[in-house]
């Protein structure tokens, strides 16, 4: 009792006196806190004034990033689609490589299956095997084989990334066509192992052993089951380990598809080799049809097991060809025939005129060709070979000396040819179905078309004369025929180096007279005014050389000035030029420019040559940029080619002139006779240069240093043209050795024709445009350069049509125009 007085007294005695102290400090209703906030509020409501009619609403606009939330519920997407939408491989082929069988099965089946790795003992790796770049070796450490083989599985994540898993040891060869279709006709998605199984069930590793993606899922995950599996070999471990752990037996047959494994003989206890039976089993059915055969002794039984099947397969694929040529004969379409040739494109009818397909005539010496300059040509050369094999292949068809079995690349020529009853109707009853060579003989190639169309090909036409011996005498029957020559051997470039259009670039002129000074300073100030767009050059280096030669240094001076200019313009780009001066010498202009450029500059630089003449659009670098590859492509652009500007200001003045005519009152018009018009067709050449010149002396050219218009009237795309050309300096040294010094050349284009390694890529390029200039023909060019060069100086004269209104126009009568219209 005392000790709880004494609790009471300690605990109570402070509680209370604590009671007291709080209540005396406890603030009463007229302290200074209630009575602030009673003051406040009163305070408050007296001030309060309304302005609510003089507020103005300010929208005030938060400055954040438009990129501020850019990550807030973003979707993290898989770097491959394959991965998001669950796509595997369709198969691997895994090996248990024991020997170098697995380098021969590697070479025969590996390109041919999605992917084929190999896993061996690392003591039984040898020099062969070890050039395998899809070899896994491991140390067995008295492990059996299925241990590392399932580990290195699941590091490699193969059970991951495919649908279908092939085991087989090195001594049995696969069928890889017959393994893929079988891959490609039934479901992976049940655990199932397909293969040959023994009495208890387990499967046979010698046979070989399919897994489906579930099965090998499991094997993998449950692989440390398989550590406690005691065999006498490698391959029976590996069986009892595929059953213990996915608690599967192998099936034979499986969606109605048949595992089918041929297993070589045995004499007297000991196997013989597969290579000296293939030719007699090469007959049964069963054995072609095998997905597995073992074993295998050695390399020449892989390979000749591989030659064979490969031969089945293509036996297989011609006769799945012929039953669909056959199906497709017997198909009924719009116009009641199939195309011809079957397989290939029909022929597409054109939606105008325009479009119509230009067919080329020829004879047995001629052809007419669709040139602009020139189209009769002697039939020569491969023209001459072409005509004369498309008139050998029509007799053979016509003669039936013999069966035709071989086109011109070495295939069946009968569905090549096309014979119409309805055009040869008065042969057909003459011959009465049988050729008789008694009566009927060849006599001569009366007429024939070609014409090439991309997607089928070259297509023939031709009249063949045969002499009939009929009871009134020989008569000569016309005989046509139909042949295509079909493009069915094409090459995809399917490895093409990847090109960017950041790369550095060398623009080369050379100059050796006072006008091409000119057309260089143009080029130079045109380059600077593209400096100011934005975007232009940007990050990419440019370099424009000058090469000179034979000039003073007059010449110099207005290139420095140009130079200047340009590094004032493109200080913003790495933008510069410079002037390089060349030894007096007979050599190519354009070969010794090349040839001092690309020895001070290097030859892992693109280089592009223009011609001084030359007039590029801003984008034109890019296109160089991206068409020319070291070591595999060189460009060279077809520019388009200005017509002579007096010629075609000539042919203005003429149709305006025309047309003010007929606007004039009829009591202003003159009767022209027929013979005021007359003009000598068998003009001169120095005469029509009078003319033209005194027909631009009526209303002169004002400024001949416009833009060029890509337009048929103002100028045409000159195929005869190399003057452009881009390439890497190493490709050219490559191919410098081929230029005789001794010989004259016309342009660069020679020395690359005939090149396995480096691409000639040819084409139509608007934005690049050579000014008109006087084209000088050598004699001393090649009969092939001087051709070209007639050819092109001769088109860039101006179009037919306004050379024959200059031609058939009266100078006198156009002069009264003029003074009458003044």
């Amino acid at each position: 009792m005392l000790a709880f007085i004494r609790l009471i007294t300690k605990i109570g005695i402070p509680i209370i006196v604590g009671c007291f102290v709080a209540l005396y400090l406890l603030p009463s209703n007229n302290s200074y806190l209630f009575t602030c906030k009673n003051d406040f509020s009163k305070r408050v409501k007296k001030e309060f004034i309304d302005t609510a009619k003089d507020w103005t609403v300010r929208v005030k606009k938060s400055n954040t990033s438009m990129h501020s939330n850019s990550n807030k519920g973003k979707v993290v997407r898989s770097r491959f689609i394959a991965t998001e939408l669950g796509i595997k491989e369709k198969l691997i082929v895994l090996v248990l490589g024991q020997s170098s069988l697995s380098v021969a099965l590697n070479n025969s089946i590996g390109e041919h299956v999605p992917r084929l790795h190999v896993f061996a003992d690392v003591s039984r790796v040898d020099s062969d095997m070890n050039t395998l770049g899809n070899l896994s070796p491991y140390k067995p450490n008295g492990q059996h084989a299925h241990i590392h083989i399932l580990n290195g599985i699941s590091n490699l994540t193969f059970h991951e990334n495919y649908d279908w898993f092939f085991l087989l040891p090195d001594t049995t060869y696969v069928n890889p066509f017959e393994l893929m279709r079988l891959v490609n006709e039934i479901n992976w998605n049940n655990p199932i192992a397909i293969g040959m199984s023994n009495k208890k069930g387990k499967c046979l590793l010698e046979a070989g052993i399919l897994l489906s993606n579930p099965a090998m899922q499991s094997l993998v995950q449950q692989r440390h089951i398989c550590n406690s599996v005691t065999a006498q070999s490698d391959a029976t471990a590996l069986e009892m380990c595929i059953h213990h752990a996915t608690n599967l037996s192998c099936v034979q047959s499986y969606q109605n598809k048949q595992f089918l494994w041929w297993k070589v003989e045995e004499n007297n206890g000991v196997y013989s080799s597969i290579h000296e039976s293939i030719s007699d089993l090469s007959s049964n059915n069963l054995f072609n049809k095998s997905l597995t055969v073992s074993p295998l002794l050695s390399d020449l039984d892989a390979l000749s097991l591989h030659s064979h099947f490969v031969t089945v397969e293509v036996d297989l694929v011609e006769d799945k060809i012929n039953e669909l040529s056959e199906a497709i004969e017997k198909l009924t379409f719009d116009d009641g025939t199939p195309t011809w040739p079957i397989g290939i494109s029909p022929v597409t009818k054109p939606p105008n005129r325009y479009l119509s397909p230009t067919w080329e005539y020829f004879t047995e010496k001629y052809i007419f060709k669709n040139n602009p300059v020139e189209n009769k040509y002697p039939l020569e050369n491969d023209d001459l070979l072409d005509i004369q094999e498309i008139v050998t292949a029509a007799r053979n068809f016509i003669e039936k000396k013999s069966k035709i079995i071989s086109d011109f690349e070495g295939e069946n020529l009968d569905h090549l040819i096309s014979f119409n009853h309805k055009e040869n109707q008065k042969y057909t009853s003459l011959l009465e179905g049988e050729y008789d060579s008694s009566t009927i003989s060849f006599s001569k190639l009366r007429q024939g078309y070609r014409t090439f169309n991309a997607q089928r090909g070259m297509e023939y036409i031709v009249d063949l004369d045969y002499s009939f011996l009929t009871n009134n005498g020989e008569e000569i029957i016309p005989i046509r025929i139909r042949l295509i020559r079909p493009i069915h051997k094409t090459q995809l470039l399917n490895q093409v180096p990847y090109v960017k259009e950041d790369t550095d670039l060398t623009i080369v002129i050379g100059v050796q007279n006072h006008i091409e000074i000119e057309g260089a300073v143009r080029i130079i100030n045109k380059h600077a005014s593209y400096c100011s767009i934005p975007g232009f050059d940007e990050n990419r280096k440019t370099l424009i050389v000058v090469a000179i030669r034979g000039l003073s240094n007059t010449y110099f001076d207005q290139i420095t000035k140009s130079f200047k200019h340009l590094r004032y313009k493109c200080k913003q780009v790495l933008t510069d030029g410079a002037i390089v001066t060349l030894k007096e010498s007979d050599t190519m202009i354009q070969i010794a420019a090349m040839d001092e450029v690309v020895d001070r500059y290097g030859q892992q630089m693109v280089y592009l040559l223009l011609s001084p003449y030359a007039d590029y659009s801003k984008d034109f670098m890019d296109r160089v940029r991206i068409n020319t590859i070291k070591h595999f492509q060189i460009f060279f652009p077809i520019p388009f080619v200005q017509f002579n500007p007096l010629v075609v200001n000539a042919d203005k003045i003429i149709n305006n002139l025309a047309t003010e005519r007929d606007k004039v009152q009829d009591s202003f018009k003159q009767d022209i006779t027929k013979d005021e018009l007359s003009l000598d067709l068998l003009v001169e050449d120095q005469e029509l240069v009078k003319k033209i010149l005194a027909i631009n002396e009526l209303y002169p050219i004002s400024d001949n240093t416009k833009e060029i218009i890509v337009h048929k009237d103002f100028g045409f795309f000159d195929t005869n043209d190399f003057s452009c050309l881009s390439l890497y300096g190493s490709d050219y040294l490559a191919v410098r050795k081929r230029i005789d010094e001794n010989s004259k050349i016309y342009d660069l284009s020679r020395l690359f024709l005939n090149l396995d390694d480096i691409h000639f890529l040819r084409t139509i390029e608007p934005l690049i445009k050579i000014r008109s200039y006087t084209r000088e023909c050598s004699e001393k060019f090649s009969k092939h350069d001087l051709q070209k060069c007639y050819a092109s100086k001769r088109m860039s004269y101006g179009s037919k049509a306004q050379l024959a209104n200059i031609v058939f126009t009266d100078l006198a009568e156009l002069k009264t125009r003029v003074h009458l219209f003044l």
